[in-house]
Formats: structure tokens, C-alpha cells, sequence
């Protein structure tokens, strides 16, 4: 009797433990920004110049999708004001509600000298 409800335990835990794993969210590439705010307020989609009043109507155009994060690259020192307008341009116009501000990365190393 315990050998059987060891038998029908060990496949209806591997069903959760499979059933969890699917589940679990995909985390998008955020690597490469779509959107970039220039230290001057500019603002670019794909490289191009876009006017803020033009923002999701140009998102639309490139192809963007509501559900899709939209990454936006901005200076050290942001304009906190102008990624406020940009934000609420995506959400309300276009209905972006992921947009995600990133900074750029850098990396330091330092590598010893062979010789000492």
C-alpha cells in the first residue's frame, strides 16, 4: 500500500515542479534601448529624431507593440521632467505600460602587470 502511493507521489510532484518552471516569466533582452534621450532633450527611436508629440504615433509606425518593453537610454544626469512627458506619452497615447529608463553600463578592470 505505501509503494503505490509512493508511485502515484513521485509523478504528481515532477508534474508541479515542471508545472512551476513553466510558469515562470521570460525575462525580455533589454540590451539595446529602442528610445534615447539625449543629455540636450532629444529624443531618438531607432536612431532617428522624434518629436515628443510624435512619440507614439512613431512607436506605432516602427512596429511597436503594447505588450513589448520599451527601453529608454538616458544621460547620467536626467531630465527627470522630460522622462516624466516621455513616460506619459507612451502610457496614455499609446498605451506602453512597460517602459523601462536604463543607463548606460560600464565596466572597470584591472590587470596586473606580468612583469612585477
Amino acid at each position: 500500500m505505501k509503494l503505490s502511493a509512493v508511485k502515484l507521489l513521485i509523478p504528481a510532484l515532477a508534474l508541479m515542479l515542471t508545472a512551476g518552471c513553466v510558469a515562470n516569466r521570460v525575462i525580455e533582452n533589454s540590451r539595446v534601448p529602442e528610445l534615447e534621450i539625449s543629455e540636450f532633450g532629444t529624443i531618438t527611436l531607432n536612431g532617428e529624431p522624434v518629436a515628443l508629440e510624435n512619440l507614439a504615433k512613431a512607436m506605432r509606425k516602427a512596429g511597436f507593440e503594447k505588450s513589448q518593453e520599451v527601453n529608454v537610454l538616458i544621460p547620467d544626469r536626467p531630465d527627470r521632467n522630460l522622462m516624466k512627458k516621455v513616460s506619459s506619452e507612451l502610457i496614455v497615447k499609446a498605451g506602453y505600460t512597460r517602459t523601462v529608463f536604463v543607463k548606460k553600463r560600464r565596466a572597470l578592470s584591472n590587470v596586473p602587470d606580468p612583469k612585477k
